[in-house]
């Protein structure tokens, strides 16, 4: 049950998910990475200025667009169909596809527990 809850809210997990890389932020809060090229730097802050002229793997949207939400177990993380993916796991690490686990926690705690309740009080009632 929990899992359809948490795979029902991906939509808000993956608005969430675009917030971090429009400021240019991994799950934690820190920073992607820094460009090498200086005038590709300048030229993605003209694109993006609330990365502030860091990393945000959204020049095309590509890899955003097609990502989507996959559950390991307990754990949920993104991955994405783009043909980039594996690079940019290669060099930015794997955490980049994570979801910030502070924001998760209390969204499981406001919402996913509310809806978790209701759907065992409708079940104790048809059943």
């Amino acid at each position: 049950m929990v899992q359809k809850i948490v795979m029902s809210d991906e939509k808000v997990l993956k608005e969430r998910k675009l917030s971090e890389l429009t400021r240019g932020e991994r799950p934690s809060g820190d920073k992607i990475g820094v460009y090498k090229d200086a005038e590709y730097a300048i030229f993605k802050d003209r694109i993006n200025p609330f990365a502030d002229g860091y990393v945000d793997l959204l020049l095309t949207r590509s890899f955003y667009n097609k990502m989507f939400l996959k559950n390991y177990g307990r754990e949920y993380i993104f991955n994405s169909s783009d043909s980039k993916t594996g690079n940019l796991i290669g060099k930015y690490g794997l955490d980049i596809m994570g979801i910030n686990q502070e924001w998760f926690e209390q969204r499981q705690r406001d919402i996913y527990r509310l809806t978790l309740v209701q759907m065992i009080k409708i079940n104790n009632k048809i059943g």
